[in-house]
């Protein structure tokens, strides 16, 4: 598809109003832009060459013509240009295009009593081919991209056409009219590479916009909302986006009673990309998953190691023998945690450091005959756990470095020795958390990337409350 690494690069992310701060903020910059058009060049070169040119009739005195069966048998690729315009969106120019057509050529000459009819070929050469057009970006009422292009123009410098076959003399009397026509067909605002390039943005432009991702699905029971705030702004070297940056749940969308705090201020343009990541959209999720009850957890001998939640056992390695009184008072049967959260889990981001800051409940029951459950202790947990951000595949991957966990007896029907707390903490929760934090941080975080666009040389800096991703970009077709 012509153009579609440049309109992808353009239209990645999404903007802000400013009314309301943004949970996720990109800037594309000039070296962005210059990747793209190089890239777009080449995918429009094999698009052109081949291209198919409307047959053309016409006279010039006493010559009636006929070409048919012309084609672009060659593309010179241009040296190009964007620029960005404030408030509007690109220029893109080019300059020293270049066009080889073949077609065939009939001819009738008439005067008095002389008749001469002929067929035969020709080339043409069109060469210091420039061509201009604006591209407008916006949104539109969905909060969805769009791209328009707007003012097109293309004039060709010059035209040598060779004929093959038939009468030379009678080539030099409509020759001149035929290059003239044939620079027409290739230039000006509605010849063939304004139209080509009209339909790149219009068509194939708004359908590449299509597949970018501006809402996606977690786990089937969230949505995460990349749509546009409002128009991107455009600067002399780069263009920003803002976006909405929040998880909702999926069946009742609705905004979190809390606003996004202050992204990083940087003017760095050195590299393609950047994007601001807000703690806030972790965050919203976080909300929303305490809300709809999803950050509750039954965990049983299934989810831990064999037999350490036993009240009986050979061993010294289950509860029933760590903790005397649950042996005592429940034999031979096994225990069920009932692990819930009692407030939203935090994460901050700040100084190198992301920490997620959590607080709950543990419920404990021993099962009885005939399938019921008898509760006799409820804990308070509270951790604070150290994670480590990666950017893979266009996603952000999140791995525990540290997992320190605090309990303290809420309620109880036996008594818990701290020996017996130490092992709930080491023997059951941590080796129960920690591999399911790990499961969700392996599952990545989507960013809002069309297939085709990859990062690379890509640079992750944790700031007061920012992920900023800082990156080349690479279009694989």
């Amino acid at each position: 598809m012509q153009q579609v690494c440049l309109l992808t690069v353009v239209s990645l992310f999404v903007t802000s109003a400013q009314c309301k701060t943004p949970g996720l903020q990109t800037r594309i910059t000039d070296r962005a832009l210059e990747y793209a058009t190089e890239v777009a060049l080449d995918i429009l070169s094999k698009q052109v060459t081949g291209q198919q040119i409307p047959d053309q009739h016409g006279q010039s005195g006493d010559v009636k013509f006929d070409i048919t069966g012309m084609n672009v048998k060659q593309f010179t690729k241009p040296s190009s240009r964007v620029s960005l315009i404030q408030n509007v969106g690109l220029s893109w120019s080019t300059s020293g295009t270049g066009l080889a057509i073949h077609g065939d050529f009939k001819y009738k000459y008439r005067k008095g009593i002389i008749k001469i009819s002929d067929h035969g070929s020709f080339d043409l050469k069109a060469n210091g081919i420039n061509f201009q057009v604006k591209i407008e970006i916006g949104m539109d009422g969905t909060g969805r991209p769009t791209m328009k292009a707007v003012r097109c123009s293309c004039n060709v410098g010059s035209a040598d056409i060779k004929f093959h076959g038939g009468a030379a003399w009678i080539y030099n009397l409509f020759s001149g009219q035929l290059e003239n026509k044939l620079k027409d067909m290739v230039g000006g605002g509605n010849g063939l590479l304004c139209k080509q390039l009209n339909t790149l943005i219009d068509v194939n432009g708004m359908k590449s916009l299509q597949k970018l991702p501006v809402t996606v699905q977690i786990a089937k029971r969230f949505l995460l909302d990349y749509r546009f705030l409002s128009k991107p702004s455009f600067q002399t070297k780069f263009m920003e986006t803002y976006h909405k940056g929040e998880v909702y749940w999926n069946a009742v969308p609705v905004d979190a009673p809390f606003a996004a705090p202050p992204l990083l201020k940087s003017s760095d343009t050195s590299r393609m990309m950047y994007i601001w990541l807000s703690d806030y959209v972790f965050n919203t999720m976080s909300y929303n998953a305490l809300k709809y009850n999803q950050l509750q957890y039954n965990v049983t001998n299934k989810d831990l190691p064999s037999g350490v939640l036993n009240t009986t056992c050979p061993q010294s390695t289950c509860i029933g023998k760590i903790i005397k009184a649950i042996g005592t008072k429940f034999p031979n049967t096994t225990v069920m945690l009932y692990m819930k959260s009692t407030s939203m889990p935090n994460m901050t981001a700040q100084n190198g450091s992301t920490v997620v800051n959590a607080s709950g409940d543990i419920v404990f029951f021993a099962q009885q005959p005939g399938g019921k459950y008898t509760y006799f202790l409820t804990l308070s947990a509270t951790m604070s756990t150290t994670i480590s951000l990666m950017i893979q595949n266009e996603k952000v991957f999140a791995k525990v470095l540290k997992l320190p966990i605090s309990v303290t007896v809420k309620d109880s029907k036996i008594p818990v020795s701290p020996e017996g707390l130490n092992f709930i903490v080491k023997g059951i929760v941590s080796v129960f958390v920690e591999p399911k934090l790990n499961e969700l941080g392996a599952a990545g975080f989507p960013l809002p990337v069309i297939n085709s666009v990859h990062f690379t040389n890509t640079q992750l800096t944790v700031a007061k409350d920012t992920l900023l991703i800082a990156t080349d970009l690479k279009y694989s077709g």
